[in-house]
């Protein structure tokens, strides 16, 4: 947090007075850009900045995954950014033209299975037609959660490690039944683990169960930043 002075520019007499001409690193441009920079990268959304060509400005590390994944709607080419599937590029460039006007979009990209739902936005106020700044492209969220995020949550409520591992599979989606499946137990053994869970996490249901797991921060781990870099 930034120091707060007061508009009489008193000095506290056990505070050591700070030299004029030097800045302190938290208050210059580039120690806020690393920080900011750094924030970014711990969002579980993945996040471009364009120019109104386009080109990219910016990306956190989830962002840079959405256009190198093997499946990923985007991509980028000479620093700008393209869809995967031919028939998705006029549906892009029309969202950045609106977006440079000022005017927000929600875009589906990819095919079969691969699809991905993006928000288009324009940043900055628009003038003379476009956008003085740049946009901002959202990506959807590849899970539910973070699955950082879903181990701390199972440490936090005591959840035991077959709890935990039923918590992600509830959480991906799957059904009573193809978790008991995927662990080789019994139907009602994975019932009562629910059960449990629900009980040390004082969920009313599954669904609301998953939606504490969903409204997680995001823990994003080490090894993503590591990836990205």
């Amino acid at each position: 947090m930034l120091p707060v002075v007061s508009i009489q520019n008193r000095e506290r007499p056990d505070r050591p007075r700070a030299d004029p001409g030097t800045a302190p690193a938290a208050h210059s441009a580039q120690w806020l850009l690393h920080m900011l920079t750094g924030a970014l990268d711990e969002l579980d959304y993945g996040l471009l900045i364009l120019d109104t060509t386009g080109h990219l400005m910016q990306a956190n590390q989830m962002g840079h995954q959405h256009c190198t994944a093997l499946h990923g709607s985007c991509r980028l080419q000479d620093g700008r950014l393209h869809t995967r599937a031919g028939s998705d590029d006029p549906v892009l460039q029309r969202a950045l033209t609106q977006a440079a006007a000022g005017r927000r979009s929600l875009l589906k990209l990819g095919e079969g299975p691969h699809v991905e739902t993006v928000a288009v936005v324009p940043l900055g106020s628009p003038q003379g037609g476009r956008a003085d700044g740049a946009i901002l492209l959202v990506f959807g969220k590849l899970q539910v959660c973070e699955a950082l995020s879903v181990e701390h949550f199972a440490r936090v409520h005591s959840l035991t490690h077959a709890e935990g591992m039923v918590l992600t599979a509830l959480c991906s989606g799957d059904e009573p039944s193809a978790i008991a499946r995927r662990f080789g137990v019994a139907v009602s053994t994975v019932r009562t683990q629910i059960a449990s869970v629900r009980q040390k996490t004082q969920a009313a249901s599954i669904r609301d169960l998953v939606r504490q797991v969903a409204m997680l921060p995001p823990i994003v781990s080490v090894l993503g930043h590591e990836a990205a870099h």
